[in-house]
């Protein structure tokens, strides 16, 4: 899977509203809130493994419909990650395609 973006995310801990598990493994499928619209992405976590709340890392990032959120990151680099309740801040380090 070629990722669109990499990005800078930090799950928040259980106990401020973040998961309560890890990720799985390989990839992580959630949706991106950027400004109030959501997006559907994957995380691509093959070469990274399972984040566990409270756990940060630069992720490669997947979207379902990537023409729709690019262009927005470009302007609003701030994201949310949301799994029924935001779970996890972001920023877009770099963007792959154009």
């Amino acid at each position: 899977m070629q990722p669109d973006i990499l990005a800078d995310i930090q799950f928040y801990q259980t106990k401020d509203g973040g998961r309560q598990g890890p990720t799985p493994p390989d990839k992580f499928g959630c949706l991106l809130e950027i400004s109030g619209k959501y997006y559907d992405c994957r995380l691509v976590l093959d070469k990274i493994g399972a984040l566990s709340p409270g756990q940060s890392a630069t992720v490669p990032i997947k979207f379902l419909s990537p023409e729709a959120v690019l262009e927005q990151l470009k302007f609003t680099p701030q994201f949310h990650l949301w799994d029924g309740k935001r779970i996890a801040e972001g920023k877009l380090k770099e963007i792959f395609v154009t």
